[in-house]
């Protein structure tokens, strides 16, 4: 195996009772000393979790206050930080074996044009009741992550992996100008879909995607109600209204299209949704789509999302390029 110089980012906010297990598993990672760091991002906590991070002497550990509130500025604030070559992300509300970064980093083997590796995501829900509502649909929201298949392989044109585990190169991220969260764009952070704008740009020049299913953690989620998972949809919806805009630019000939089919698709997943009533879980997949669809509608529109700052952002991307 390759040994690859890799930066552990771990961003975090106001998860300090979580933070003692996840570093201790982080620190314990069977990959060779002086190969690897560990960066904490603070992104904004009011709890204790300085002090958690300060109990542990550990020449791994590097802290770092990111003041700007936005799981994208924090993931961008380690990699600015990092002084190895290669980037491994993790959350903070996660678990994982000794064997995780280096089944991980094996994916930079698969192909030298490997630009991200995407691991396993497999929800913990611990000692909590699941609801019946809580399905498919559900579980992907609360990131619930996987590709098909059991054999570490390049993808074929993904359009996400999880950005709670993931690896990319330093110069990848350099090159595309970093995440972009649509939490800035008005759609808040739970759907901010911050990978989605780099993975493009990253295929867009050539860059690979390599799946390593061994590269396994545990999402330690707690359950929201149904009244925030609804929302979680629609603003999937609507950041992806944004994204679309970004990445394909505007033309009044596709937007009628995609609102119109969005519209039609969000009135029949409505319609399934109550006439499946009997199936909570089925029923609540149905309505999250109907949401979602409703969410892309309303920010294709205009209606949804804070179009002067995207227009500023652009702008601004323009000017530099």
């Amino acid at each position: 195996m390759t040994i690859h110089p890799v930066s552990v980012i771990l961003c975090t906010y106001n998860r300090a009772e979580r933070l003692p297990r996840v570093i201790k598993e982080l620190c314990a990672q069977d990959y060779p000393q002086g190969a690897f760091e560990i960066i904490i991002i603070d992104n904004c906590s009011t709890d204790n979790t300085p002090e958690i991070v300060q109990e542990y002497e550990s020449s791994l550990l590097c802290y770092v206050r990111e003041n700007q509130q936005g799981v994208s500025f924090a993931r961008n604030r380690g990699a600015k930080e990092a002084k190895f070559p290669y980037l491994a992300y993790l959350d903070d509300d996660c678990s994982v074996d000794k064997n995780w970064l280096s089944e991980l980093v094996l994916g930079f083997d698969i192909s030298e044009d490997v630009s991200i590796v995407a691991g396993r995501v497999e929800l913990a829900f611990d000692d909590q009741k699941i609801p019946a509502w809580v399905g498919a649909i559900s579980k992907r929201w609360l990131a619930e992550f996987n590709f098909p298949g059991s054999v570490p392989r390049l993808l074929d044109n993904p359009d996400y992996v999880c950005e709670g585990n993931m690896a990319i190169r330093k110069k990848a991220w350099q090159s595309v100008g970093g995440f972009l969260g649509m939490d800035q764009f008005g759609s808040p952070h739970l759907a901010s879909q911050e990978i989605v704008y780099l993975l493009e740009q990253i295929k867009t020049s050539g860059g690979k995607v390599a799946f390593m299913p061994n590269a396994a953690v545990e999402h330690h989620t707690l359950i929201p109600s149904q009244r925030e998972m609804l929302k979680r949809a629609y603003f999937h919806g609507v950041s992806s209204g944004i994204l679309s805009y970004l990445l394909k630019g505007f033309s009044w000939s596709s937007v009628f299209f995609r609102v119109t089919a969005n519209a039609v698709a969000s009135f029949l997943l409505f319609f399934l949704s109550l006439i499946l009533f009997f199936d909570k879980a089925i029923s609540m997949d149905f309505l999250l789509r109907a949401f979602m669809r409703l969410g892309r509608v309303l920010s294709e529109l205009r209606l949804a999302g804070n179009w002067d700052s995207v227009r500023a952002w652009e702008a601004t991307y323009q000017g530099k390029g």
